[in-house]
């Protein structure tokens, strides 16, 4: 098993989220460049926020596993926002953290947003 797989995804969420904030702040060279907007990264944020909440509160109403290592998973979710994606508590996470991007609006949260993404598309999900 990847050793990345070791670690939940919140952890990685909270990780990059982290490091890219530490960079904003203590890095005035990472601050040149802004391009934010508050609306629509708060908006982005809440949608996340709800997106990845509802999902997976259908895991805990199917009394399922919700890690993805987990070998007694019992129930596959098929309804909800799981119709449209396999993996909408993902969707629901990269949306925060490219909420937080955009409210933001400075490199080190996209950097750290992009990262998140390549982690689950390319790691976490396969």
């Amino acid at each position: 098993m990847n050793p990345l797989l070791k670690i939940v995804p919140p952890i990685w969420f909270f990780g990059l989220l982290g490091a890219g904030l530490l960079v904003h702040f203590y890095v005035p060279a990472a601050r040149v460049v802004e391009f934010g907007d508050t609306i629509i990264g708060i908006g982005l944020l809440v949608f996340g926020m709800v997106f990845s909440m509802y999902s997976s509160s259908l895991f805990a109403k199917e009394k399922t596993e919700i890690l993805p290592t987990s070998e007694t998973n019992r129930f596959l979710v098929t309804y909800g926002p799981y119709n449209w994606t396999r993996n909408p508590m993902y969707v629901g996470l990269v949306a925060q953290i490219f909420g937080a991007a955009v409210w933001v609006g400075t490199l080190p949260l996209y950097v750290a947003a992009v990262l998140y993404f390549g982690l689950f598309n390319f790691v976490i999900i396969p």
